[in-house]
């Protein structure tokens, strides 16, 4: 497949072949996941510390700001998803490393 394709297919149709594979991928929500309440708007310009892989249609990254932590979701624009959203909490760098891993097990959304 060459370099063109990959970045005309859409992402919900991408392959494994087209995977870089350098990041996580979340695992399905499993039943009964916390859900997580999102907002439009993050505290401010920060750092990212993780995030997960680009190449499905939501992704995610774990931001530092100022000492304290959210959970920045990236999704590709579609009828009734809005493109971006930022958790509404906040949290202390331990426990936003507990929210993240779940978020990768599945146990968050």
């Amino acid at each position: 497949m060459t370099a063109s394709a990959v970045d005309l297919a859409p992402p919900d149709v991408l392959t494994d072949e087209d995977c870089p594979g350098i990041s996580p991928h979340p695992a399905v929500p499993r039943p009964g996941c916390t859900a997580l309440r999102w907002i439009g708007q993050g505290l401010g310009p920060g750092r990212v510390v993780a995030y997960t892989c680009s190449c499905q249609m939501t992704a995610y990254e774990l931001v530092s700001c100022a000492g304290v932590y959210q959970i920045h979701r990236r999704t590709l624009p579609r009828r009734g998803v809005p493109p971006l959203s930022w958790t509404a909490e906040w949290w202390r760098r331990g426990e936003a490393h507990e929210w993240w891993r779940r978020l990768l097990a599945g146990q968050a959304r």
